[in-house]
This record gives structure tokens, sequence and C-alpha cells, in this order.
């Protein structure tokens, strides 16, 4: 299906993307880092499979079910503090170094972002990604110039699935939820845009904690962005 018979034969005035498992798969630079983290603090090592399962909360998740080998480190409680910011602060050092060393564009992204960027219709990224780890994975995909906006998960008081980063970003751009479009890859995207009044499509690769993104109910599901073109 093209874009604009989705959209009733408009382009949207703005479009926004996840960014990790949506844009980039970034799992391969979270995974040694992660791994590097884990064996710094003498615990197991996690692998890439693992990883690529938890990603999708923000670094903080990702960190906690790390540490305890499983998604339930995400929830209160189960992760000593003074563990988790020890472990916090040594990903990111690892990370910094890693972050876009290892990670590429799916396929069709930059003929989909050229694209709009061609027909005037603004982009977003709207991630749960730390700001400045966004920013320098945006510039080391070469692709930070197709964004005018971008929101990490600690650019606002609430991150996805809460809708607050995508209606400060339609603010922004000085659009509309009506003339808005989310392209992401899991649960929190589709919940976020549900709950923005915005139409929601879903890209079937990426990270979505080993669910099938079709469970999740989007608008439309394409198996890679160029298809829309």
């Amino acid at each position: 299906m093209k874009l604009t018979e989705f959209t009733a034969g408009n382009l949207p005035l703005l479009i926004m993307y996840d960014l990790d498992g949506t844009l980039v798969d970034s799992v391969p630079d979270l995974a040694i880092s992660i791994d590097a983290m884990l064996d710094d603090m003498n615990l197991p090592k996690a692998g890439e499979d693992k990883v690529r399962l938890w990603v999708g909360n923000g670094i903080p998740s990702l960190v906690k079910r790390a540490l305890v080998d499983d998604m339930a480190g995400d929830q209160p409680g189960i992760v000593n503090r003074d563990v988790f910011v020890k472990a916090y602060d040594n990903f990111k050092h690892h990370y910094a170094i890693e972050v876009g060393q290892h990670s590429h564009l799916y396929p069709g992204v930059k003929d989909f972002l050229q694209a709009m960027a061609d027909k005037g219709v603004k982009q977003a990224v709207v991630t749960n990604k730390s700001e400045i780890f966004t920013e320098k994975l945006l510039k080391l995909m070469g692709i930070d110039h197709f964004f005018e906006i971008s929101l990490g998960g600690d650019s606002l008081d609430e991150q996805k699935p809460h809708p607050l980063p995508l209606l400060h970003a339609i603010k922004k751009a000085e659009a509309s939820p009506d003339t808005a479009l989310m392209i992401g890859d899991s649960s929190n995207d589709i919940k976020a845009a549900r709950a923005a009044g915005v139409k929601v499509i879903a890209l079937p690769y990426g990270y979505n904690h080993g669910e099938p993104i079709e469970t999740s109910n989007p608008d439309l599901i394409v198996p890679t962005l160029d298809r829309l073109l």
C-alpha cells in the first residue's frame, strides 16, 4: 500500500519514527556493551539474542533486565539500587564507545526518509533511547539531517507508551493528531500512538520483546518502509 492510499490521498504534515528496531538495527552495539558491563561485574554475558528481547523501554530498563537475566529486572525492587547505578554508569561508558559501530539502517529506510523530505513532510524521531546516544547514532547512520525534531527517553517527563512525547512533537511541528503519523516496531509505539490519537504503521522486523507486532493491532504493517512509496 502506498502512503497516500493509507492517508486518504494526503501526505501527513508530520511523520514520527521510533529509532531502535524501526530505522536502525542497533542491537549489536547494545549487546556488546551489555556483555562488557556484565563481564566487568563478574556476571555471565547475555548475548545478542537475549538483548534483542530486552530492548524497547530505554537504557535503564535494559540494564536492569540484564542484571537479573530476565524481563522481570524492570520491575521495582528486583534490582538493588547501588548495583544498578554502578552497572548503568558502566554500560554508558562502554556504549559511548560502541554506539553506531556495528549498527546499520534497515532496508528502505534512507529512500523513504529522502522521499518524505523531498515532499516537504516534517520528520521527527521519538525514541526511548537516551537523548545523547540518539543524537550520536543518528549522525553516525548519516540520517540526522532528515529530522527537525528529535526526542529521547530522557527529553521529557514521560516516555512511550505515554503519549506525551508524540503530543510534544506534534505541537512543536505545528501539526495535529489527525495530520500526524507514527511509525514504529513495538507495542510501546502503538500504545503511545493510540493514546495520542495518531494513526500508526508498524514494521515486523524490530524489537517487540519476542511478540509478533500483529498482536498489538497497528493500523497497518509493512515489511519495509520503501513499500510505502
